[in-house]
């Protein structure tokens, strides 16, 4: 009988320390996800609307491409490309391959590829951060 007891206790353990459970389907990640927090790596800088460096947003749409636009000093760039969705038991996240180089692709890598993944339902931050970018976080407007 303690044995049974002390093997629920684990697997209860085990079963509710799992991370952050997101329960994300692929069509509700569709729309137009805006950036609405920045912050680096120093102490005291996140800014958030109009006092972030710039804006952006994704248009992520139901055809798997995706629509990157970015306003800084009045001036827009915008880029397109491809997306991947991958789900599993921990995370959402989305693989973005850009069509061509540009000024405005968040990487690591240096390529032509970007990451979102879900941090809440509804927050999707960039992986640019993994490598001294900055943390990059957006919700969704429709």
């Amino acid at each position: 009988m303690k044995s049974a007891i002390i093997i629920f206790i684990a697997f209860t353990l085990l079963t509710s320390c799992s991370g952050t459970d997101v329960d994300v389907s692929e069509t509700s990640s569709q729309g137009k996800w805006e950036l609405v927090k920045m912050s680096g790596r120093t102490l005291n800088s996140e800014a958030s609307g109009a006092a972030m460096e710039w804006q952006e947003f994704y248009l992520l749409n139901d055809n798997g491409t995706f629509t990157k636009s970015r306003t800084r000093d009045g001036n827009t760039s915008k880029s397109a490309g491809t997306y991947k969705t991958t789900i599993t038991s921990t995370e959402t996240y989305f693989e973005l391959t850009y069509s061509s180089q540009s000024d405005i692709i968040g990487s690591c890598y240096g390529n032509l590829k970007e990451e979102l993944y879900y941090d809440t339902t509804d927050v999707l931050v960039s992986t640019w951060q993994n490598c001294d970018g900055p943390r990059l976080e957006y919700r969704k407007t429709n």
